[in-house]
């Protein structure tokens, strides 16, 4: 009897831990901590600034797994805390993806403001050139239109020399007026500069003495005032920076070599005939040239024939006439349109080697591609 008591009174802590343990209720998930966790970390935070919709689901679940772990249901709270994280991590992963968004649309919006203004230096770089080329065209048309002091008859030699001087200026005028033609029929002052062309042609057929050089000067610098006349006329079809970007187009087609002038773009051919007919390379080279044409039909094109090689320096028209329309319908075939075609018969009146000097003139014998700018 006296040891019962004693036994009793050793098992009380035992008791008193179990009735302890019993009465707190289960322990705190691990699973609930991390959600916890997660939600506070900078990443957690950015994402319910940037994925607020997400990030307000996630945090439900994580509160649902609270309530769930504070009404004993440990195993529904550990299962919400689980897809509480979850939820927590597409969150961060839609932050993510909206904060790049946001990168890449400043990026496009820095790009775009990037291309405005490096269009608008372009349109303001293309109008200064078009100005500056403007000014030097009207300071041309001054030079030219200055009074021409007259000379009076000189050695044979010498009168020989300006007698090819005078057709040579005659030609310029001749091919400036045919582009100011192409480009406004009626611009002022073209008229006149034609009859007196006309009149000057005539005067050089009989090869006087002395040589009219003075006429020849006066009706290139009539023609070429026509010229300007013209583009202003034709204003408004604008051709802004296109001259630039045809003399590109050009130059990528490899072996033209074009070259810019008072008329436009110009590019020399060589070889393209074998007897009269156009080689197989001609036609090809051709054809290209007239799809060029026909992305730029703003441009007239003027056909220049020039000989002196084959005929020893005697010209024939009719000849170089028929080849000029041969390679006026090898542009067409390409895409040229046929009635902003001219063609011109130069003759011998611009040789690229003096008849007589050089032994053989073949090189003058050539074909000019002129792309009239009609300005604007």
């Amino acid at each position: 009897m006296s040891r019962r008591p004693g036994r009793v009174a050793s098992l009380w802590p035992v008791l008193g831990f179990a009735v302890a343990c019993g009465c707190g209720g289960p322990p705190r998930p691990g699973l609930l901590a991390e959600a916890d966790r997660v939600s506070q970390t900078p990443a957690g935070r950015s994402a319910a600034a940037l994925a607020p919709g997400a990030f307000a689901h996630a945090e439900k679940l994580r509160k649902d797994a609270q309530t769930a772990y504070d009404n004993g249901d440990r195993t529904g709270s550990e299962t919400l805390a689980e897809r509480a994280i979850a939820a927590y991590q597409h969150a961060v992963v839609i932050g993510r993806i909206a904060a790049a968004n946001e990168t890449m649309n400043r990026a496009r919006l820095s790009l775009t403001q990037a291309e405005q203004s490096l269009a608008q230096n372009e349109a303001e770089q293309k109008r200064i050139s078009a100005h500056a080329d403007d000014l030097e065209l009207r300071v041309n048309v001054v030079k030219d239109a200055m009074p021409i002091v007259p000379v009076g008859p000189s050695d044979p030699a010498r009168e020989q020399a300006r007698l090819r001087s005078a057709r040579s200026l005659a030609l310029d005028a001749r091919l400036l007026c045919t582009g100011a033609k192409m480009v406004s029929p009626d611009a002022q002052g073209l008229a006149e500069a034609q009859v007196a062309l006309s009149d000057l042609d005539k005067r050089l057929q009989s090869k006087p003495r002395p040589a009219p050089i003075e006429a020849a000067m006066r009706s290139r610098a009539q023609c070429l005032s026509a010229l300007t006349a013209a583009r202003r006329t034709a204003a408004a079809v604008s051709t802004l920076g296109r001259s630039d970007q045809l003399l590109a187009e050009l130059s990528a087609m490899g072996g033209l070599a074009p070259t810019r002038d008072d008329r436009g773009v110009a590019i020399t051919l060589r070889g393209l005939f074998a007897g009269e007919k156009l080689t197989k390379e001609g036609k090809d080279r051709l054809e290209s040239l007239g799809r060029v044409s026909k992305a730029h039909p703003e441009f007239p094109v003027e056909v220049v024939v020039h000989s002196g090689g084959r005929r020893a320096g005697r010209d024939d028209p009719a000849a170089d006439r028929q080849r000029g329309n041969t390679v006026a319908d090898a542009l067409v075939h390409g895409g040229a349109v046929e009635e902003k075609i001219a063609v011109e018969a130069a003759g011998s009146a611009h040789p690229v080697l003096d008849p007589a000097i050089a032994r053989d003139t073949r090189r003058n014998d050539r074909v000019e591609i002129i792309f009239i700018d009609p300005g604007g």
